[in-house]
């Protein structure tokens, strides 16, 4: 956790400039699509990434996945992003008032649930969210509102009536989802609030509970092409892939599925 919240929003936003600009510059007939996407789909991209690659080698694919405010000021500052998916809905509201994606082209794709997780070999048990307010959890981690996963936390807190006892022990992250993750597994929280997929992707941490659908804003995640890009034509099928069967397989892994109008 101290790591990440060193790092901060200013250094991120450096990364972004550093790894955007500091490609070698490919072969002419390779094209480099440069892809940000929310947390709640890193762990399954690296897999979808490769299915994506071996029927389109010529298509090298840049991505990074951090917080969607991160994300959205670095297209915002005309950083050459080529496509955007974030995990809810207002980042790209925003982009598109200010026309910089393709409104006709943005697409919502994926839900998750939301969920209680704790170390491992934590011995706490969880039958309900409600349980957080209990004086025998000293710490829970939780995203703030530059991120959609604290978003969705804040609606969920609310409408349990629990927002005041949990943010009294709240161990708060600012940049990227993966640190509630990162905060369990490293014992700087005794339980997280996080997306399915997260807690998917890591053995070190257990599912203590999951939030009934009705008790949060519902998860719509939706990507976008970027009005900027150099490679519209690429980037919009890669896009269309990611709601493929075949990518589709690969997010069911990770607890991810197709959002139902």
């Amino acid at each position: 956790m101290k790591p990440f919240q060193a790092i901060g929003l200013c250094l991120m936003s450096l990364m972004f400039s550093l790894w955007l600009n500091s490609c070698s510059s490919p072969p002419s007939q390779v094209i480099t699509l440069n892809f940000g996407g929310a947390g709640m789909i890193r762990s399954p991209m690296k897999e979808i990434e490769d299915l994506y690659q071996r029927d389109h080698p010529n298509v090298v694919i840049n991505s990074i996945f951090a917080g969607s405010a991160v994300i959205q000021a670095a297209v915002e500052r005309g950083e050459p992003f080529d496509g955007v998916f974030f995990a809810d809905l207002p980042p790209l509201d925003k982009l598109q008032a200010k026309g910089l994606i393709v409104r006709e082209r943005r697409k919502e794709l994926l839900t998750t649930d939301i969920v209680a997780i704790a170390p491992v070999n934590s011995s706490l048990q969880l039958s309900d969210f409600r349980e957080l307010t209990s004086d025998r959890i000293k710490t829970v981690a939780i995203g703030n509102n530059n991120l959609a996963m604290g978003r969705y936390t804040h609606s969920l807190l609310t409408r349990l009536g629990i927002t005041q006892v949990v943010e009294s022990k709240a161990v708060v992250v600012k940049v990227d989802v993966r640190e509630v993750l990162a905060a369990v597994e490293q014992g700087e929280a005794e339980v997280g609030i996080t997306y399915l997929s997260e807690a998917k992707s890591s053995a070190k941490v257990r599912v203590l509970a999951t939030a009934p659908k009705d008790s949060y804003d519902p998860i719509r995640a939706c990507g976008a092409l970027v009005k900027a890009s150099a490679h519209a034509q690429e980037m919009q099928a890669y896009l269309d892939f990611l709601s493929s069967d075949q990518a589709m397989a690969v997010f069911e892994k990770f607890g991810l599925h197709t959002v139902r109008s």
